[in-house]
């Protein structure tokens, strides 16, 4: 097994512990580290390429900085940055897997099957002032949902639906809705960036 994706998967392990623990200091020194060290592992991987593995280096890139701006909080004026960080990762994402050929059997499958709960989430994250940002949001992860299961690649799909999961968590704890743990959030996000990142190396002949 690669090393940098041991340690990706022991600094995720260990994070999970710090969160759990009530360890503050130490797991905002491994949440700043987790992305940057999952990108090194897709660095060591990837097969086309910098420049064609542009658009997953600025995702994870971007990914990271939303992380940075996360570590207080999930509510103010630093969860609109952090939103606007995961927001331009999930295009850059998306438009990557569309460059690399669309199953249209399953683009119009996943449209069809995620369009009423898409529907039933733009009409709970209706709080001001987060209900038009929020749907936006939703509105393109929804997207990028779509786009994995086009891509042909169960590993990105589940990847992004993990990311559905961690988002819609951190969405409710904004609205007030619900507090999930901080464990759950994060969780869910290392999953959903490690399958990603799986897939996408899946689409390069590497897994």
């Amino acid at each position: 097994m690669n090393i940098l994706l041991v340690m990706y998967l022991i600094l995720c392990t260990l994070h999970l512990t710090f969160r759990s623990e009530g360890l503050s200091k130490t797991s905002k020194i491994s949440k700043a580290l987790l992305m940057p060290v999952l990108l090194l592992y897709f660095l060591s991987r990837q097969t086309e390429g910098l420049q064609a593995s542009l658009l997953v280096i600025l995702a994870l890139g971007l990914d990271t900085l939303g992380d940075i701006l996360l570590i207080e909080s999930n509510k103010g004026n630093r969860f609109f940055l952090g939103m606007g960080s995961f927001f331009l990762g999930h295009i850059c994402y998306g438009t990557y897997l569309a460059m690399h050929g669309i199953n249209w059997a399953y683009f119009f499958m996943a449209i069809a099957l995620l369009a009423y709960p898409l529907y039933k989430i733009l009409r709970i994250v209706q709080v001001p002032p987060y209900g038009l940002p929020l749907g936006i949001y939703a509105t393109l992860l929804t997207i990028l949902i779509v786009f994995s299961a086009g891509s042909g690649s169960w590993y990105c799909f589940l990847g992004a639906i993990a990311f559905a999961f961690s988002d819609y968590f951190i969405a409710m704890e904004a609205i007030g809705k619900r507090i999930f743990s901080e464990t759950s959030i994060m969780a869910t996000y290392t999953l959903a960036q490690l399958l990603l990142i799986i897939g996408i190396l899946s689409l390069q002949g590497v897994w």
